[in-house]
């Protein structure tokens, strides 16, 4: 007996100086622990306190806190990379294709058009004119602030759609984030939209009006400008908007354009969705964008006539969103709402297609190098 005490109370003491020296470093763990994967540190952790022992109780506190300090660290990680590939993905996709979508939003306006925007009667004569008149530069104007709005937007949007649906999968007890919930991710992916909206309208305000504005405008003087002061570039276009139409002006449109953050929102629930059920990405971005412009088209085309420049020392001819609606389903019926539709569809389903497989490919590239131990071995991100 006396001798069970003895040890007893020589391996007490002897743990007293272990545990003040670990509980000391305790912080320099932590931080050391911030480049490692929470999975690997959560599994650590749990084998250490499933193994039971002394080296649980000594070392136990002090993991705790690094695998808490390297979740926080994962998080951080994961919205940059998040937002790298979201802003590179967005700017490609848009760059390529951007031809096609000055074409279609000059189609949009066709029925409410004002006198310095261009007149087509089809897209055939629009490519015609476009070609004959302006040359290439004309299919790419607007495209400076095409390409900064699209990276900037799904930069923005992806890592914001993504944190959202993990906290509210915590708080609402929703499931994991990686299962698809139709209620959480389309509340979500609205909220996430309609934030970025908020911050990138006014770029894509000015992409519209570039687009609208035939290129020879610039190089023409009155009347065959149709416009007396136009926009030579996107200074002189902030410039512009200010002065004559002040801050409103950067923000016109913006009802129509918070309405369709909606298509966002239909658009990353539904590739979710069929994304769980079809392993293929382009299969599942094909539907979802197909199902998603068809189905919040009519939006865009009230946003583009809402978005057009006044005429000279006039005021906005559609500045209000009922009465715009009223005017073009006079002017064309529901056939108004659908001008271009042809055009957005071969556009955006490639596109689409495009931005998730780049998405996806940058994702899992820069995951996969971000993903590093402290001592530079690789982990599994699956």
């Amino acid at each position: 007996k006396t001798s069970c005490a003895q040890f007893l109370c020589l391996q007490s003491s002897a743990r007293a100086p272990a545990r003040a020296f670990h509980a000391s470093f305790a912080p320099m763990g932590a931080l050391g622990a911030c480049s490692v994967p929470p999975e690997r540190s959560e599994a650590v952790a749990a084998a250490e306190v499933g193994g039971g022992g002394s080296s649980s109780s000594t070392f136990g506190t002090g993991r705790a806190v690094a695998a808490s300090s390297a979740a926080r660290s994962n998080s951080s990680s994961s919205a940059s990379v998040q937002f790298v590939a979201g802003s590179v993905a967005g700017a490609v996709q848009v760059a390529i294709w951007h031809p096609l979508d000055v074409l279609k939003t000059r189609m949009q306006v066709q029925g409410l058009r004002l006198g310095h925007t261009p007149s087509y009667s089809s897209v055939r004569h629009a490519l015609i004119e476009m070609a004959r008149a302006e040359g290439l530069r004309g299919f790419f104007q607007g495209v400076a602030p095409s390409i900064v709005g699209s990276a900037m937007s799904w930069g923005l949007q992806m890592p914001l759609y993504n944190a959202l649906k993990r906290h509210s999968s915590v708080a609402f007890s929703a499931g994991s984030a990686d299962q698809p919930n139709m209620r959480r991710d389309m509340l979500c992916s609205l909220l996430s939209g309609c934030s970025t909206n908020l911050i990138v309208h006014p770029i894509f305000l000015i992409k519209t009006r570039l687009q609208l504005q035939s290129a020879s405008a610039t190089r023409c003087s009155a009347p065959a400008a149709l416009h007396p002061n136009p926009y030579t570039g996107v200074e002189h276009a902030v410039a512009s908007i200010a002065r004559e139409e002040g801050a409103r002006g950067f923000y016109r449109g913006l009802a129509p354009s918070m309405l369709l953050s909606t298509h966002g929102a239909v658009l990353l629930v539904a590739y979710d969705q069929l994304k769980a059920v079809c392993p293929s990405t382009l299969a599942a971005s094909l539907l979802a964008k197909v199902f998603a412009s068809v189905s919040t088209y009519p939006v865009q085309v009230v946003r583009s006539v809402m978005q057009q420049r006044p005429s000279a020392g006039m005021e906005p001819a559609h500045s209000a969103l009922l009465p715009t609606i009223s005017s073009l389903w006079i002017s064309g019926g529901p056939f108004a709402f659908y001008r271009g539709l042809s055009v957005q569809l071969i556009r955006t389903v490639p596109q689409a297609m495009a931005f998730f497989s780049f998405y996806e490919i940058i994702l899992e590239q820069l995951t996969n190098s971000w993903e590093l131990t402290s001592s530079g071995e690789p982990v599994s991100i699956r």
